[in-house]
């Protein structure tokens, strides 16, 4: 048994006393109300720092970012020309015996001119080039990659839809992975994360399959919710869920040109084939329209009590779907994506108000159910820095974008924890600290309720990460 003393319960500014038994949560109190002897128990002081349920990262891509932990980052490069790139390459210093060489935060947009399989061909770099675009969306390779993964360009478009030619990536970059996953889990839980959401649109069996292998090795410890794409539904029949791996919602990823028409047919095939929840991935505001429409003005009879995730959910305008806020409407934000891409935004935004982008206080205000996911590796998966961004919406270079609509830190940590919770259901159990519930819980290095600034926030750091009442992480 575990015995956590001197625990500020986040928002509660007085101490108390939280007993666990097993994997779950069995008494929260005064310390003097507890007879059980010492001589049973695992003392844990909190010293009065603040106790949360653990982080619950309601979108995430775990494979992916186990594979850019082998991949060169440009986030921080700003290419203007092709020039640019040129220069870049032609003074990269890279291992010549390397089988692949990877890159991740391309941003190709601020060029005026488009980008060729040749242009990357003329870089004359001898080995397979794979470069993901900062969105994760599309990939540009060079013809020594396209022959090592047996593909050909006159197939795709260029550059190329990553959900097309995933897969066969991944099997060329599997270097070094079994380090970088020890990496990756020591993040996770140094940063507190106890569940977190493949939002994976192309997921399926075999990937599920990798997960159980790796939950029985016990190399990830977060309890992990798996999303199923939505072209592969029919393979889940007979799966067997538990806390540590269970089943999430079916993700779409519907292309922008569909009209209203052929997404309505197959929004209501798969509601009559499934009863399982929904996720979309949802940007544009048009997207948005057309999916709120369908599924509440021509399919709510369909929809029974199933949650609709709106996923990223960027162009969301709260006042325009407030008849619908009272639904099992999820929307699933990444104000991480305000400090990692916002300086893009203030260049490019063009259509929409950049001030209304990831709008989760006004839909908080508003009374919508308000996620939050970092999209790792897409976007930072310090916990601590998304609670700041969305406090202060402030761009790597240190740029506010604003928003009408202030937001405290105690709704973002239920968005974190509880309200995410609700988004996979499992708020039964997680999300919060509660007698009965599981013991998913962190203890922070400091009492988040006392902080001067929100500067703070920044330097506040997991002490200790117990998942399913067991001690993953111990800061030294």
């Amino acid at each position: 048994m575990k015995l956590l003393v001197n625990a500020k319960i986040f928002s509660s500014k007085r101490p108390q006393s939280i007993l666990i038994q097993n994997e779950k949560i069995i008494f929260i109190g005064d310390f003097k109300d507890i007879n059980i002897s010492n001589d049973s128990l695992e003392i844990i002081d909190c010293k009065n720092n603040s106790v949360l349920p653990g982080f619950i990262d309601g979108h995430c891509h775990p494979f992916e970012t186990i594979s850019n932990l082998s991949s060169i980052d440009l986030s921080n490069e700003s290419f203007r020309s092709k020039n640019d790139i040129y220069n870049f390459f032609n003074n990269l210093k890279f291992n010549q015996d390397l089988k692949l060489l990877k890159f991740h935060g391309f941003e190709h947009r601020y060029l005026n001119s488009d980008l060729s399989l040749k242009f990357f061909d003329d870089l004359n770099i001898n080995i397979p080039l794979i470069i993901k675009h900062r969105t994760g969306h599309l990939i540009f390779t060079n013809s020594l990659a396209m022959k090592y993964a047996k593909l050909n360009i006159k197939n795709l478009e260029y550059p190329i839809n990553s959900m097309e030619i995933h897969k066969k990536f991944s099997d060329l970059s599997s270097e070094n992975y079994y380090y970088n996953l020890k990496i990756y889990n020591s993040n996770l839980i140094k940063f507190g994360y106890t569940t977190i959401v493949d939002a994976g649109a192309s997921n399926d069996i075999l990937k599920f399959e990798k997960y159980q292998e790796l939950k029985s090795a016990k190399s990830l410890s977060p309890n992990i919710c798996f999303m199923i794409g939505s072209n592969h539904i029919n393979e889940f029949q007979n799966i067997n869920n538990n806390k540590e791996l269970f089943i999430g919602p079916t993700k779409f990823m519907i292309n922008e040109y569909l009209d209203i028409l052929e997404i309505e047919n197959l929004l209501k095939k798969h509601l009559i084939y499934s009863k399982n929840d929904i996720a979309f991935h949802a940007i544009s505001s048009e997207m948005i329209f057309k999916i709120i429409h369908i599924l509440y003005e021509k399919l709510s009879i369909l929809l029974s009590d199933r949650n609709i995730r709106l996923e990223h959910a960027t162009e969301f305008i709260p006042e325009f779907y407030l008849k619908y806020q009272s639904k099992n409407l999820f929307l699933i934000y990444n104000p991480n994506f305000i400090y990692d891409h916002g300086d893009f935004y203030i260049e490019n935004q063009d259509e929409f108000e950049i001030g209304s982008l990831f709008n989760l206080a006004e839909s908080m205000n508003k009374g919508y159910n308000v996620g939050l996911g970092t999209d790792a590796p897409f976007g930072n998966y310090n916990p601590f820095r998304m609670i700041f961004t969305a406090l202060n919406r402030i761009t790597k270079n240190n740029k506010i974008i604003k928003s009408e609509t202030k937001i405290n830190i105690e709704d973002i940590l239920k968005s974190f924890s509880i309200n995410n919770a609700r988004a996979i259901n499992t708020n039964g159990t997680t999300g919060s600290v509660n007698i009965g519930k599981n013991a998913d819980l962190i203890i922070l290095n400091n009492d988040i309720n006392s902080l001067c600034d929100d500067s703070e926030i920044l330097n506040t750091k997991v002490i200790h990460t117990i998942i399913n009442g067991k001690s993953e992480y111990k800061s030294c």
